[in-house]
């Protein structure tokens, strides 16, 4: 089913935010009073543990009112290996390009071939969000939280 796929990839983010948060541990010195540079990336990694959570109790509840009601109706969806190693697949990859290419460029692939690998069709659906996304955030770390992107 696809709630098993969802569910897989939400306990696989929660575990990396938990590994985010404990590898966030940055200090600093200089003033006490500020909480430090680990102070965003482990309010991060909680946020990202909090929604994966909260995506496996949705997926779960959902594959529960669905199996209650495949029991009444034969046609079903199954476990989408496709899905699930296709999003290992780029995300490993989009890991391993992402120092290497420009961020909007890299950005705006990944997310167009996980929307291709979800299902959605639509070009204008596709290159809005992706190329939007990519851009808002672009200027989001690298001009307002001046992050250092390529």
């Amino acid at each position: 089913m696809q709630t098993t796929a969802e569910i897989a990839i939400s306990a696989g983010m929660a575990v990396l935010a938990v590994v985010f948060y404990l590898l966030g541990n940055f200090t600093q010195s200089v003033n006490p009073d500020d909480p430090g540079p680990g102070f965003y990336p482990r309010a991060l990694s909680l946020l990202l543990l909090i929604a994966s959570l909260v995506q496996i109790a949705v997926s779960l509840w959902k594959k529960r009112k669905t199996d209650k009601k495949e029991e009444t109706d034969a046609g079903g969806r199954h476990f989408s290996y496709r899905l699930f190693i296709g999003t290992v697949l780029l995300s490993v990859l989009y890991g391993f390009v992402f120092d290497k290419a420009s961020y909007l460029i890299t950005t705006t692939a990944f997310l167009l071939g996980m929307m291709l690998l979800g299902g959605v069709r639509k070009w204008h659906v596709l290159l809005g969000v992706a190329v939007g996304y990519s851009v808002a955030t672009y200027y989001l770390f690298g001009q307002v939280l001046m992050v250092q992107l390529k």
